[in-house]
Protein backbone atom coordinates (compact mmCIF):
# COMPACT_ATOMS: atom_id res chain seq x y z
CA UNK A 1 0.00 0.00 0.00
CA UNK A 2 1.33 3.58 -0.86
CA UNK A 3 1.25 6.19 1.90
CA UNK A 4 -0.52 9.53 0.33
CA UNK A 5 1.99 12.34 0.62
CA UNK A 6 -1.03 14.61 1.96
CA UNK A 7 -4.35 13.65 3.39
CA UNK A 8 -7.19 13.31 0.77
CA UNK A 9 -9.71 17.04 0.75
CA UNK A 10 -12.29 17.34 2.95
CA UNK A 11 -14.71 20.01 3.70
CA UNK A 12 -12.87 21.44 6.76
CA UNK A 13 -9.62 22.20 4.28
CA UNK A 14 -12.03 23.63 1.72
CA UNK A 15 -13.46 25.86 4.06
CA UNK A 16 -9.54 26.71 5.40
CA UNK A 17 -9.02 27.46 2.03
CA UNK A 18 -11.79 29.90 1.08
CA UNK A 19 -11.41 31.66 4.75
CA UNK A 20 -7.81 32.61 3.68
CA UNK A 21 -8.88 33.18 -0.16
CA UNK A 22 -5.31 31.36 -0.78
CA UNK A 23 -4.49 28.01 -2.27
CA UNK A 24 -0.99 27.10 -1.38
CA UNK A 25 1.49 24.30 -3.42
CA UNK A 26 0.49 21.94 -0.37
CA UNK A 27 -3.53 22.56 -1.09
CA UNK A 28 -2.10 22.18 -5.29
CA UNK A 29 -0.20 19.21 -4.22
CA UNK A 30 -3.22 17.57 -2.34
CA UNK A 31 -5.30 18.33 -5.08
CA UNK A 32 -3.00 16.36 -7.70
CA UNK A 33 -2.15 13.52 -5.33
CA UNK A 34 -6.36 13.15 -5.32
CA UNK A 35 -6.25 12.89 -8.99
CA UNK A 36 -3.94 10.37 -9.48
CA UNK A 37 -5.31 8.43 -7.20
CA UNK A 38 -8.07 5.70 -9.22
CA UNK A 39 -10.25 5.25 -5.95
CA UNK A 40 -11.57 9.13 -5.97
CA UNK A 41 -15.00 9.49 -5.01
CA UNK A 42 -17.64 11.79 -6.40
CA UNK A 43 -17.61 13.73 -3.27
CA UNK A 44 -13.95 14.63 -3.30
CA UNK A 45 -14.67 15.49 -7.03
CA UNK A 46 -16.72 17.37 -6.04
CA UNK A 47 -14.42 19.49 -3.07
CA UNK A 48 -12.03 19.80 -6.23
CA UNK A 49 -14.31 21.32 -8.87
CA UNK A 50 -15.09 23.97 -5.78
CA UNK A 51 -11.97 25.07 -5.27
CA UNK A 52 -11.18 24.78 -9.13
CA UNK A 53 -14.14 27.20 -9.57
CA UNK A 54 -12.97 29.48 -6.69
CA UNK A 55 -9.57 30.31 -8.93
CA UNK A 56 -11.12 30.63 -12.21
CA UNK A 57 -13.74 33.12 -10.76
CA UNK A 58 -10.37 34.84 -8.83
CA UNK A 59 -11.98 34.26 -5.48
CA UNK A 60 -9.15 32.33 -5.14
CA UNK A 61 -5.02 33.82 -5.66
CA UNK A 62 -3.09 30.84 -5.92
CA UNK A 63 0.69 31.31 -3.96
CA UNK A 64 3.64 29.73 -5.13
Amino acid sequence: MQTQPFPFLNEQVVERIFASGQLTRDDRQRIQSMLLDESIGENELSLIEKVMEGVVKGVLDVLN
